[in-house]
Formats: C-alpha cells, sequence, structure tokens
C-alpha cells in the first residue's frame, strides 16, 4: 500500500504503546482511524492526539477477547468509514512465570486476548475486507517471543507462536485478495504490557502470587521506533516485521538446531 492518505484503519490495543504510536504514524499518512482498547480514558486521550492531526478518529472501548465485542468493532468502523483497508490485531497482555505453576486462569487471559484477540480480528474484519475489493493489510502484533521460547514465558510463548503461524498462513490465503500481513516480532520496548495485570478481568481471578518476568536480551526501544518499521512493512508489504538486531543470534541457534535434527536423505 504506497499511498495510505484517504484510507481507513483499525488498530487495537490503541491507547498506549505500540498501538498508540502506529496510530499517530497512520494520522500522520492522512488515515482516517477506528481506535479500540479496555482503557477509556486513555483511549479518549489517544484519539484526541491522532485527531489534532487532522484525521477523523473513532474511539471504541473494546475487549478483544470477546467476539461480540469485535464484531461491533467492525460494524462501528464499517459503519462510520464506509470501508476498512488495514487492521492492525495488537492488543496483547504479559503473562510470566513457570509452566508448570501457571493457574489455568493464566491461560485463559493470555490466550483470550493474545490469540483470539487476533482470531476475533480475522473472523470480524476480513471476509468484509475482501468483500468491499479494495485490497488492504493486516498487521499482527506477535513478538520476538513467538520465534524464540524464553524459560518463564511459557504462556506468552504460546500465544505468540500461534499468532506467528496464524500471519504466516493468513499471508498465503489472501495473496490473491490483495491484502498484505505482516506480523510484528519485537523484542524490548518501552510499554506497560509488564503492568498487564491492571487490565485483567475480575472474572479470571486477582492477580496471583508475583511471577518475575525474565530479563530481556537487547535494547530496549521506544513504540515510536516500532511503529516506523510497521509503516514501512504496510508500504512495501512485509511479512515479518523485526526490530532488534540482537535478535538475529538467536534465530540463527534454533534455526541450526532445527537444521540439524532433520534425518540425512535417503541412500
Amino acid at each position: 500500500m504506497k499511498d495510505l492518505r484517504g484510507k481507513t484503519a483499525v488498530i487495537t490495543g490503541a491507547a498506549s504503546g505500540i498501538g498508540r504510536a502506529m496510530a499517530l504514524d497512520l494520522a500522520r499518512r492522512g488515515v482516517q482511524l477506528t481506535l479500540a482498547d479496555v482503557e477509556p480514558e486513555a483511549l479518549d486521550a489517544a484519539a484526541g492526539e491522532a485527531g489534532a492531526l487532522g484525521v477523523r478518529v473513532l474511539p471504541v472501548p473494546t475487549d478483544v477477547s470477546d467476539y461480540a465485542a469485535m464484531r461491533a468493532l467492525a460494524d462501528a468502523a464499517f459503519d462510520h468509514f464506509g470501508a476498512v483497508h488495514i487492521l492492525c490485531n495488537n492488543a496483547g497482555i504479559s503473562v510470566g512465570g513457570a509452566l508448570q505453576e501457571a493457574r489455568h486462569e493464566d491461560w485463559q487471559w493470555a490466550i483470550g486476548v493474545n490469540l483470539w484477540g487476533v482470531i476475533h480480528g480475522v473472523e470480524a474484519f476480513v471476509p468484509r475486507m475482501i468483500e468491499q475489493g479494495q485490497g488492504g493489510h493486516i498487521v499482527n502484533t506477535a513478538s520476538m517471543a513467538g520465534l524464540i521460547a524464553s524459560k518463564g514465558l511459557g504462556i506468552y510463548n504460546t500465544t505468540k507462536y500461534a499468532v506467528v503461524g496464524l500471519s504466516e498462513t493468513l499471508a498465503k490465503d489472501l495473496r490473491d485478495d490483495g491484502i498484505g500481513v505482516s506480523v510484528l516480532c519485537p523484542m524490548g520496548v518501552r510499554t506497560r504490557i509488564r503492568e498487564s495485570e491492571r487490565n485483567r478481568p475480575a472474572a479470571l481471578g486477582a492477580q496471583g502470587p508475583a511471577q518475575p518476568q525474565p530479563d530481556l536480551v537487547g535494547r530496549w526501544i521506544s513504540p515510536q521506533e516500532v511503529s516506523a518499521r510497521v509503516m514501512e512493512a504496510i508500504e512495501t508489504n512485509q511479512l515479518y516485521v523485526l526490530t532488534h538486531f540482537e535478535g538475529r543470534e538467536h534465530w540463527d541457534r534454533r534455526a541450526g538446531r532445527i537444521h540439524h535434527a532433520f534425518p540425512d536423505a535417503p541412500q
């Protein structure tokens, strides 16, 4: 998508962090916005910032783990703007701790937001994007934790690995429809994801015993740096959006182990 001006975008997890940075970068490119988040006050603030850049902005408080809420978000976006060209399934939370100590509610929460949130976005928006026949682009926020497993991040790894596989397949499925797909896999970014418990639904239990978050390798970068990479990926149709050169060594080690695990060809 070379020229984004006049297009419309939907961003989940838009009230802060990477989502907010993407909203502002898209607004600067003349993209109309539907912004979604579970934090209404922060969402309104982000919508005000984006609107001040001269585009129309529709804030819609949304829990991405709720399929009905995501369908309502799609209805609101299409009704208000008439079309959706860019979908950023960005909302996410983090749960730390060893897998053998994880509570069932931890699994429910993380899968609900990190994986079902992306699935719900695909279900609610993609058929209508295909039907409108105008092409488009989808950005699914995963993590380097969707490519490399880390001790103490098993639940998070599970959800993000799934988002990577979903995105790789979706890119193939949508190729003939002119809809590109990118999967964002950052390492350390200065967001509030490590404070995810602030938005944990009461129905999934209060915060359990404090779980240590593993130290991440490499630099901590700003959401704006990540968003710049995403904008490039949308404009040039890049599938993988990687943000840290430090991740290459870890990927190469994993790829090497897989490579050497293949059996030799039969003689």
